[in-house]
């Protein structure tokens, strides 16, 4: 699945899991249109999608949103996953 070393997945995940994890859960709730969605988790990414796990009154589903672009350098996933919040915060004045 992924173009990025496991050290590279682990550390992002790792930091977007612990510091900015109100990003992750708006980036979920705003993208796929579920506002259930309480908690959420990135688990990996690769060149193409990032994925989170993803909690609700409903249960536990794993989530796939795809990169505005393929992306194959590391400074690209922050570039891409500010580009994502941004698309999802849009979405929330929808």
């Amino acid at each position: 699945m992924s173009t990025f070393a496991p050290d590279v997945i682990d550390a992002i995940c790792s930091y977007m899991n612990t510091d900015p994890m109100e990003s992750t859960l708006t980036i979920v709730q705003g993208l796929t249109g579920d506002r259930t969605v309480t908690k959420v988790t990135m688990t990996t990414f690769d060149g193409t999608e990032c994925v989170f796990q993803a909690e609700s009154p409903e249960g536990i589903k794993e989530v796939r949103i795809p990169w505005l672009r393929e992306i194959s350098e590391r400074p690209e996933v922050r570039e891409q996953l500010f580009a994502l919040l941004d698309r999802a915060t849009d979405a929330f004045g929808s």
